[in-house]
């Protein structure tokens, strides 16, 4: 108790509680500054590291030291003398009190501005609150022949196989989906009852407007594998059908499994509900080699998540050199080498070298499969992606051919159908492009790409309260796609809320902290905003950035003479580049304006006299 009433004594403890309030002043005081400034994130954290180590140097010194009106002063040096001490305690009460209420009056501003950024990882709370999340469907006629396919539990040793489980899953569901008069939930509703504690299969079914439930789990260990599947009646909670097949892991025994179990559901909704379905028809074979489909199956899992594009094409390659006749995994090799800039991943020295990769293995997957859709789809996306960075000799009707053939091949490929509606999109055919997104988008109502793009024709549509409710359904749905698109269809629809949460995961943004004032440029694209544009021309050359996000956002900010190699120039923030030469000088170089005359013009535009056009 002495030193705790020396401490008292001496002011440490009024000391210690002045530097706190005032190093929490000084930091939210920088995070304001430094966003301002455009400084980097660890900039803010050098001066939290400050203040800790500054922290028991203060106590120290409160111990040592006493404020005086002569100065600061040795606290030996002033024994006897309390009226020194009086004055001292008072002026630092004052300095307490003071500083405690400007912190109080922060955190009230703060609570009432609003939300600066969303995590990466999941949307702001009103985003949920306001958004309408699929709801049940008790109110609808459930089919008796329906089912949903869950994700199959990964069981193995180390618990990290989670995507060769999940692939299981997948192609079970595949081949359901080719019988006749049976409904399947799409995948991505389906999976997203992956972590499912709690949640019984009457609930699931509901959300899903199915009666069937089909769950399962695989587990590998050494040359083995076990697959467990159980059908599962949702209206009686009873097993229709369950079975557990112990095979050696081959890829031959995979494919007749699940080729047994998409019979052994077929049989048991003939004869336990009495329904007329089709046949099952037998899964296909792209491989003969176990290790070749098991990489497959990773990098296609991470392909559809647009995370680590470099790790999907690692495992691809192995995968296509384990089995050099495995015509899938090249064409999703060069699909990934097709996207792989726009999401800020370099897989090649630049674009333009990753683009003529993606057309060799394209080409090389055709040699192997001539109706590859997926290789055909690379070709039309790469030669679209050319003629964007205004090189390559292609039209707009070669690429909507090799679209066209790609989908007579395979009419509900998700990617290509997302191209096919991007290079409508860009040409400004809002309506046939919003049929592609559409279709798309009941195919798998999770697909982030076609969903931000579904919102964007619709706005092109003038039906904005139609593309709000799309985009609050795909942020209940967490399919918000960290790309430009996403970003400029949010500022367009004023969603400010969840335009800090894709600024936040838009891998070429990362650093970038004037979220506020980006946003609200955007809103406002007619106004000057020149040091803005400075700021993020140093932004792009700082960080060494090749891809589109920070130059689609300069055309949107006034700099109509960039080169456009996006499509969200018809958004509302590109008002005043459509009418600018620039505009003009871009579609004439893509060739846009002679498809126009030849297919007719897109709604937001018209003929100008013989070789000129206006666009609105």
């Amino acid at each position: 108790m002495s030193f705790f009433n020396e401490l008292r004594r001496r002011d440490v403890f009024r000391v210690a509680a002045l530097y706190a309030v005032g190093g929490w002043l000084l930091l939210q005081i920088g995070d304001i500054l430094f966003g301002l400034m455009g400084l980097p994130d660890w900039a803010l954290r050098l001066v939290l590291g400050i203040l800790l180590l500054g922290f028991p140097v203060a106590l120290v010194l409160a111990w040592v030291y006493e404020l005086t009106p002569d100065g600061i002063r040795r606290e030996r040096d002033l024994e006897g003398n309390e009226e020194i001490r009086h004055e001292t305690r008072h002026k630092l009460n004052i300095a307490v009190i003071g500083a405690v209420a400007l912190a109080v009056a922060v955190f009230g501003i703060d609570r009432l501005l609003p939300e600066r950024s969303g995590g990466p990882d999941q949307p702001p709370d009103s985003m949920q609150l306001e958004s309408s999340k699929p709801s049940n469907n008790a109110q609808q006629a459930v089919p008796s022949a329906s089912i949903a396919v869950l994700p199959f539990a990964d069981l193995s040793p180390l618990g990290d196989q989670a995507y060769f489980s999940d692939g299981i899953a997948e192609e079970i569901l595949n081949a359901l989906v080719e019988v006749d008069g049976l409904a399947v939930a799409s995948r991505t509703s389906s999976f997203q009852f992956r972590n499912r504690e709690g949640v019984g299969v009457p609930v699931i079914a509901d959300e899903l407007n199915v009666r069937l439930v089909l769950e399962g789990s695989v587990r590998t260990a050494g040359e083995t594998i076990r697959i467990t599947a159980q059908l599962i009646d949702a209206q009686t909670d009873q097993h229709l059908w369950s079975e557990t097949f112990d095979r050696t892991l081959s890829t031959e025994n995979l494919f007749a499994i699940q080729d047994e179990i998409a019979s052994a559901i077929v049989a048991s909704i003939r004869g336990n509900l009495g329904v007329a379905v089709g046949e099952a028809r037998a899964a296909a074979r792209p491989t003969q080699n176990v290790d070749a489909y098991t990489l497959f199956l990773k990098g296609r899992s991470i392909y559809r998540s647009r995370v680590a594009l470099d790790e999907a094409e690692q495992a691809l390659q192995r995968a296509f050199e384990l089995d050099p006749e495995f015509a899938e995994a090249r064409a999703m090799q060069a699909a990934i080498y097709a996207i792989a800039p726009e999401y800020g991943f370099l897989l090649a020295p630049s674009g333009a070298l990753s683009r003529e990769r993606a057309r060799d293995l394209a080409a090389e997957a055709l040699l192997l499969d001539p109706d590859n859709a997926l290789a055909l789809g690379v070709i039309g996306l790469a030669r679209q992606a050319d003629l964007g960075h205004l090189t390559g000799d292609w039209t707009y009707s070669e690429i909507m051919e090799e679209y066209n053939r790609a989908l007579a091949i395979e009419p509900d490929n998700l990617s290509v159908l997302n191209w096919r509606g991007l290079s409508l999109l860009t040409m400004g055919y809002f309506k046939k492009a919003e049929r592609d997104f559409r279709q798309c988008s009941e195919k798998e109502p999770s697909y982030a790409p076609c969903r931000t793009n579904l919102a964007l024709s619709l706005i092109g549509l003038q039906r904005r309260e139609e593309a709000n409710r799309v985009m609050l359904d795909s942020a209940a749905r967490g399919a918000l796609g960290p790309d430009v698109a996403t970003l400029v269809t949010l500022a367009d629809l004023d969603r400010r809320e969840a335009f800090y949460y894709v600024a936040a995961s838009l891998r070429q943004l990362r650093g970038w902290r004037a979220n506020d004032e980006l946003y609200d440029a955007l809103l406002a694209p007619e106004r000057d905003h020149a040091v803005l544009r400075q700021r993020l021309e140093r932004f792009l050359q700082d960080n060494e950035l090749e891809g589109s996000t920070v130059i689609e956002l300069l055309i949107a900010l006034g700099d109509h003479d960039r080169k456009s190699i996006g499509y969200s120039f018809w958004l509302r923030p590109y008002s005043e580049y459509r009418r600018s030469e620039g505009f003009k000088r871009m579609i004439s170089r893509q060739g846009i304006d002679a498809y126009w005359r030849d297919a007719g013009f897109p709604e937001m535009c018209q003929p100008s006299g013989e070789h000129d056009f206006e666009c609105r």
